[in-house]
């Protein structure tokens, strides 16, 4: 889990490699795309890959401190699957990009898993307001990794799977008491300067100690950032969480 003083965020700005395509499926009238929504507060913009529509599988991809939802458009409309891409913007103004909370040095445990709470909350309504009755994938790298755990661990009904990536979780957010949380699976590099190594593995422990499904990937020598392996990992763990088409 997360400590006080022990823990610095980047800003999540990592380049994403565009992968292969998937195959296509024909659709009379696409959505156009991609378009920049607003729901309950939280923009979003839309990407619809391989021509999905708005009863496609969603999967809510989450930026990192001084990233923009925007630098993230080229890579995933090349999604190699039909799925409902949303990519959220944060709340709040931080350098060239945004923050979806703020890290202070003295902060107690407490009061960063407050400030994570409140954030994962208000992006939550956001996800409810675009999913519908759909049930969501979720990813994210750094604060947006943060995210991710945060989700898992308080939507185990509503999330069918978490992939965060260089992320962990502050202890008051971690499932307790048994508690159930979505499965999850964690990417985090060796060399990880940023947010070290330590605080995923604790905090995937944590989430399997209560008796959840959580996994670790790690990639030794890497630091905060995600490297052309780690996106060809996660895009295919994402492909194979993926509900049947129906």
């Amino acid at each position: 889990m997360l400590t006080r003083r022990r823990m610095l965020l980047g800003l999540g700005a990592a380049a994403l490699v565009p992968q292969g395509a998937g195959c296509n499926r024909a659709r009379t009238s696409p959505p156009p795309w991609p378009r920049t929504t607003t729901h309950d507060g939280v923009e979003m913009i839309e990407l619809f890959p391989r021509d999905a529509d708005e009863t496609s599988p969603l999967v809510v991809a989450i930026h990192g401190m001084g990233d923009r939802p925007d630098r993230w458009v080229a890579d995933w409309r090349e999604f190699p699957a039909r799925v409902h891409v949303a990519l959220p913007r944060a709340f709040d103004a931080h350098g060239g990009g945004y923050s979806w909370f703020r890290f202070e040095d003295g902060m107690t445990d407490a009061e960063f898993g407050a400030v994570v709470a409140s954030a994962e909350e208000r992006l939550w309504r956001g996800i409810v307001k675009l999913a519908g009755k759909r049930r969501v994938i979720v990813t994210g790298f750094s604060q947006g990794g943060i995210l991710s755990f945060a989700i898992a661990a308080r939507h185990p009904a509503e999330v069918i799977h978490a992939f965060p990536v260089a992320g962990s979780c502050p202890g008051p957010v971690l499932p307790q008491n048994k508690a159930r949380a979505a499965p999850l699976l964690a990417f985090h590099g060796t060399a990880d300067r940023v947010l070290d190594v330590k605080w995923g593995r604790e905090a995937v422990n944590a989430f399997k100690e209560q008796g959840n499904v959580a996994e670790l990937r790690e990639y030794e020598g890497v630091g905060h950032t995600i490297t052309p392996r780690m996106h060809e990992d996660l895009w295919d763990a994402i492909k194979k969480a993926l509900p049947a088409p129906t």
